[in-house]
């Protein structure tokens, strides 16, 4: 699993509990500057974890956008683990639902094969 983490200076202390929670890989973009509008969302994201408190007030709502058209599940919160591990969990208990789709892409709207779930 895959998640996008947006907002927030240092995620050091949820890198390790979030490998526990089976997150292989995690990337993390600042979100206090507006710059972090034109980052594409990564491919093999499976998860999106916006931290509200450090996060530019338009980069949230052009990623949040970027997100919705995707289908991916986001994780709003103030960055508190509390707020974090029962969405992680929930996705990792719905992971092999997600993944049902022929072409492993969840059925988002631009999908090549054009099968909706």
């Amino acid at each position: 699993m895959t998640i996008l983490i947006v907002g927030a200076d240092r995620i050091s202390a949820f890198v390790p509990k979030l490998q526990e929670l089976g997150a292989e890989k995690i990337i993390h973009w600042s979100g206090r500057s507006q710059k972090v509008t034109k980052n594409s969302i990564p491919t093999k994201a499976d998860l999106v974890i916006f931290f509200t408190d450090f996060l530019h007030h338009t980069a949230a709502k052009t990623i949040k956008k970027k997100v919705k058209e995707r289908g991916l599940p986001a994780i709003y919160c103030r960055r508190a683990w509390s707020e974090i591990a029962p969405g992680v969990a929930d996705l990792i208990g719905s992971k092999k639902k997600l993944s049902a789709h022929p072409c492993h892409c969840r059925g988002c709207k631009d999908c090549r094969c054009k099968s909706r779930t």
